[in-house]
């Protein structure tokens, strides 16, 4: 109990929030500055206290590292390590001085310190400095203590400089935007001049954490003209496309100067290892921001259309009055009020009078608003515009959402607020719209943020692609477990093998007593920093399959079950899915699958019964394609309306190119080799009796054991229908149990007991 108690309050200790972490380093700031300036007869006893430990000269370095350090912890919200190699060299920093401060040729020893403690005799150096310069004199006299005391200086300085360098190098590797002028050299390429520089490097690295930062209040987005960074960011943004540098490894600069690189593809065993200096793809590889200046028109034609919207309910003998409007990038939702006694069907049923006055392509009606006492008219704008990815991209970095390696950015709303999908959270997603719809673009701006936000250690796919051309030009990323699969057979292999990988983490969590990934690897880290035998650490897989009516075409009981079953069980994995078709049917989108994904978007479909298969609701229907969609995350109420980003193939192509750059692909085996399943075999390769029926044994035994065999009679006896049955029947004939069926005759049964069968 005791040792239980004890382990409770170092945990208690050692986590503690950010913001008590903040509020320690205030008090600490706030005694520094008080001490330093000698503020009040309480700052100057702070001052005499720190100058008899350290000297009236080293006490002011005191002063300005503990102020660095409280000011680390204000921006971060973390504790410095006090045993790390810089805080080191910054304590043998201050006794080095100290030391060089009290060297006497007259006096040295011990008695030194017995001195300074009874009259002060050396204040310059303080007491740390004359307990350690008497000892050095005393062992060494004062020409090894001079010497000494260089000696420190001279390791303190070794440790400064190799952390401030080590960090100045990250900083480098990580920021490539910064000189970017500098040190090109220019490959010659007739189809496509690129130029490669050297590794630009960052400074202060360590002081970059995870934090939530609000970019802009809620309600900036109310004019169209806002909803884009603003001129300053977009220039700094901005650069040229045909003078695109790329940051890549110096090695790789002459092999592209000879002969084209020649990616090696390296099959791995069970649970790769990977180290690496990743560096993630920068936001300057894809397409620059082109700037809006339709803002002023369309707020113009929004306010006539709500004059219009209003004159026209009144005709209809509806009292409402436009309360207020939101442009998006593709419609403009206004928001009605009506008047007490006004029932919103009747708004519902002039929704066909309302395109038809307006001359609209289609309107939506949200009635009511989730939380809002309005009823929603979505209407399209007269001139819609594009959702760029580099601009949403740079919006979700100062999202509060940055942090989360699987969380990615979608596109934005109708008010013009990003919209961030948090994979871990919910945990799988369905994806359906029909052809043409913006579904591809999606998914392709769904493994581009990962490609851009996550290394290979932190983030691994599963790309299924049945019609091969789609996802095909991601091949060669480091991040794929294994190339993409194009052949249907091969991907219910796959699947199984997810699964298969899927309990092996279970059976590693429960060995390890944790429940899930965070946990885990967590106490992986931990452990692997204190013993000298490494535990795995577990990337987080995501499995994303473009097209699933191909697959349950070819094996739709073994995709079924696994989807099922990872959707199931596997969020506690770090396995999360993202299922996509442009066939949402029934047979299809099953209610298993249903069921087990609650998270969905929904494209333009054609008809309503297509809505409710989606999203189990209408509005669906009412899209207007190009990326228009509809949003239901497992914790909403209601589908939000999503203008989706916009990718392009060279955008993809050129964060693809700068991912495979970086390090080699390292695949696993039992992906790559994973065994082809077809309907035929799905469950257990060529074992005959994969699709036999699970009352098939006992029905045979009964056969055998009465000696006589029909289709009533196992209905009877089993309480089955007539379709098991029967296909019980033709199983029994197919295995030389009993025999045909003629005419009007009993079946005969070939096996006449157990012993002449065991012959």
């Amino acid at each position: 109990m005791a040792q239980r108690t004890k382990k409770k309050s170092q945990s208690a200790s050692v986590h503690m929030t950010p913001l008590s972490r903040r509020i320690i380093a205030l008090i600490f700031l706030f005694l520094i500055i008080v001490s330093a300036f000698q503020m009040g007869k309480l700052g100057a006893y702070f001052h005499i206290f720190f100058v008899f430990f350290f000297g009236s000269v080293v006490v002011y370095l005191f002063y300005i590292l503990v102020g660095i350090l409280s000011l680390y912890t204000l921006y971060s919200g973390l504790f410095y390590h006090f045993l790390s190699a810089e805080i080191m060299g910054a304590f043998l920093l201050f006794i080095s001085a100290e030391m060089l401060l009290l060297v006497q040729k007259d006096f040295k020893g011990i008695t030194i310190f017995v001195n300074y403690l009874k009259h002060r005799s050396y204040p310059q150096g303080g007491l740390f400095g004359a307990l350690f310069y008497g000892l050095f004199s005393q062992l060494f006299d004062v020409v090894g203590a001079l010497i000494g005391a260089l000696l420190i200086l001279s390791i303190a300085i070794i440790l400064l400089y190799s952390f401030i360098y080590s960090h100045y190098k990250n900083y480098r590797n990580a920021h490539p935007k910064k000189n970017i002028e500098k040190n090109v050299e220019p490959i010659k390429e007739e189809s496509n001049k690129i130029m490669i520089r050297k590794k630009t490097p960052k400074f202060f690295d360590f002081m970059k954490q995870e934090k939530e930062i609000t970019l802009f209040p809620d309600d900036v987005f109310e004019d169209h003209q806002d909803s884009y960074i603003e001129s300053e960011i977009t220039d700094a943004f901005s650069f040229n496309e045909n003078t695109l540098k790329l940051d890549i490894e110096e090695k790789t600069k002459t092999k592209q100067k000879n002969k084209p690189i020649e990616k090696k593809e390296t099959i791995i065993e069970h649970n790769p290892q990977i180290i690496s200096s990743y560096q993630l793809p920068t936001y300057k590889l894809l397409n620059p921001i082109t700037r809006n200046k339709k803002g002023n028109d369309d707020s113009r034609a929004a306010k006539s259309t709500a004059l219009l919207l209003e004159n026209l309910l009144k005709q209809f003998g509806v009292n409402a009055h436009v309360e207020d409007y939101h442009i998006g990038p593709t419609v403009t939702k206004y928001e009605l009020k009506l008047d007490i006694g006004t029932r919103v069907n009747k708004i519902l049923s002039l929704q066909d009078d309302i395109q038809l006055a307006l001359a609209a392509k289609e309107i939506r009606i949200e009635a009511p608003i989730p939380g809002k006492p309005f009823v929603g008219v979505e209407i399209p704008n007269k001139s819609p515009s594009m959702v760029p990815f580099n601009e949403i991209f740079q919006l979700a970095m100062r999202h509060k959402s940055w942090s989360n390696k699987l969380a990615v950015p979608l596109g934005k709303d109708i008010e013009g607020n990003l919209v961030v999908a948090e994979l871990n959270k919910m945990p799988h997603l369905l994806i359906a719209g029909a052809t043409g719809s913006g579904k591809s673009v999606c998914v392709n701006v769904i493994i581009t943020s990962l490609l851009m936000k996550a290394s290979p250690e932190e983030v691994r796919l599963i790309l299924v692609d049945p019609k091969k051309v789609e996802l095909s030009n991601y091949n060669g990323v480091p991040h794929l477990l294994a190339p993409v699969v194009t052949d249907a057979k091969k991907a219910a292999g796959v699947l199984q093998e997810v699964v298969n990988e899927m309990e092996r983490r279970y059976e590693v969590f429960a060995a390890n007593n944790q429940r899930n990934i965070s946990s885990y690897n967590e106490f992986a880290g931990n452990y692997n920093n204190s013993h000298d035998d490494k535990k795995e650490i577990m990337p987080y897989h995501v499995v994303i399959l473009d097209e699933v009516a191909d697959l349950m075409m070819v094996a739709s009981k073994t995709v079924e079950d696994c989807i099922m079953r990872i959707s199931q069980m596997a969020r506690a994995a770090g396995i999360h899915m993202i299922v996509a078709t442009q066939r949402p049917s029934t047979n299809i989108i099953t209610g298993v699958i249903k069921a087990n994904i609650p998270s969905r978007i929904a494209f333009a479909v054609s008809s309503q019964i297509d809505s409710r298969t989606i999203l189990d609701a209408s509005g669906a229907e009412k899209l207007l394609g190009k990326g228009d969609m509809l949003f239901s995350p497992m914790d909403a109420s209601s589908p939000v309306r999503v203008q989706g980003a916009y990718v392009d193939d060279s955008e993809v192509a050129r964060i693809v190119d700068f991912a495979s750059h970086q390090m080699e692909t390292n695949y696993e085996d039992k992906y790559v080799n994973a065994k082809e399943l077809s309907n035929d075999k799905s469950n257990s390769g060529d074992d005959p009796f994969a699709q036999e029926d699970e009352e098939y044994e006992e029905c045979r035994d009964f056969v055998i054991q009465m000696q006589k065999a029909s289709t009533s009679l196992l209905q009877r006896k089993f309480h089955i229908g007539y379709n098991k049955a029967a296909r019980i029947m033709d199983q029994l004939e197919e295995n030389g149990v009993i025999g045909p069926q003629i005419g009007s005759k009993p079946r005969e049964v070939y096996i006449q007991s157990y012993s002449e069968e065991q012959l």
